[in-house]
């Protein structure tokens, strides 16, 4: 292998590992999916307690992503200052108001992102055929360090006014693109990274444009907030996250729900067995058991209703 075809390969895995994220366990990410978005609830990498590694597409604006924590109406470790609102939390229409709004601020950084990118992916490999390997690099460098300076100003200025709460993630952001060109290709889209962080992660479904598979997800999520409340004396300690208000943030996924054409009766039917033995599920996770179960073992949910053959 030549020295510039290794050098080539070393730059494209430089260049894709920046293309990896890393999601914190109480957070939701949404990608891009072809045309449309998806949230990422499985399929990770690398999973762990802490949080799971997922991949984007390794290109400008199609490797956007945006992780959003998981809603907590009464959290204790949330001021009621700073606590969003239901109707807040659920507003599709202010999710897409901040997504043109911060999608029109960065608009500068695709300039200097596309332009790196062209430096490293067309005008690099042009130059290392025709000139070689040291006149490139020359060349490569001053052009970099132009770009990778304007791309920094650009992010400290636009990030500082869009999301001015983020000082060392806006800190970590600007010394990333300032020590890799690399990294500064993907400024554009880590900036807005956690622009929707606030909103419900279903709204945000909601509010993305050609989202994969909503119900399913609304559903799940619905049935986990359903059977968290401790409507049962039996079920009250036997789930973790019980939390005042999840009836309230039932209620405003039902509304959702209903506003998208979709029925959220259908989410609590008795399902049909899989298996003749399954005479019994879960409500809360559709686990199916046998009639020797007592419990559900996945969610650990401690009352199992009959299912009717």
């Amino acid at each position: 292998m030549s020295p510039v075809q290794m050098l080539l390969g070393c730059l494209l895995l430089l260049y894709l590992s920046e293309f990896l994220v890393w999601v914190r366990s109480d957070a939701w990410l949404f990608r891009r999916r072809g045309r449309g978005w998806e949230a990422l609830t499985q399929g990770a990498l690398i999973s762990s307690s802490r949080g799971s590694l997922h991949w984007v597409y390794p290109i400008p604006q199609l490797g956007r992503a945006y992780s959003v924590r998981k809603f907590a109406s009464t959290a204790s470790t949330v001021s009621t200052a700073v606590r969003p609102t239901i109707d807040t939390a659920f507003s599709v229409v202010d999710i897409g108001r901040r997504l043109q709004g911060v999608e029109d601020a960065f608009r500068p950084l695709r300039w200097t992102s596309w332009s790196l990118w062209g430096l490293v992916w067309v005008v690099c490999p042009l130059l290392l055929h025709s000139l070689g390997l040291q006149s490139t690099l020359w060349f490569l460098i001053s052009g970099a360090l132009i770009l990778m300076a304007t791309n920094a100003l650009l992010l400290a200025r636009i990030h500082g006014k869009i999301i001015s709460g983020s000082g060392d993630e806006r800190l970590r952001l600007v010394l990333s693109a300032c020590l890799s060109p690399l990294a500064a290709i993907r400024s554009l889209d880590l900036a807005q990274k956690q622009a929707l962080d606030g909103f419900h992660p279903l709204a945000v479904a909601a509010a993305l444009p050609g989202f994969h598979g909503w119900e399913d997800l609304a559903a799940a999520e619905w049935r986990r907030l359903r059977y968290s409340v401790a409507s049962q004396s039996s079920a009250e300690s036997a789930i973790d996250g019980d939390a005042e208000g999840s009836e309230d943030v039932c209620m405003a996924i039902e509304v959702l729900a209903r506003q998208r054409r979709v029925d959220p009766t259908l989410w609590d039917t008795v399902p049909r067995a899989e298996d003749p033995a399954h005479t019994q599920y879960c409500p809360r996770c559709r686990t199916q058991f046998t009639q020797q179960a007592n419990l559900c073992r996945d969610c650990r949910w401690p009352v199992l209703l009959p299912i009717v053959q």
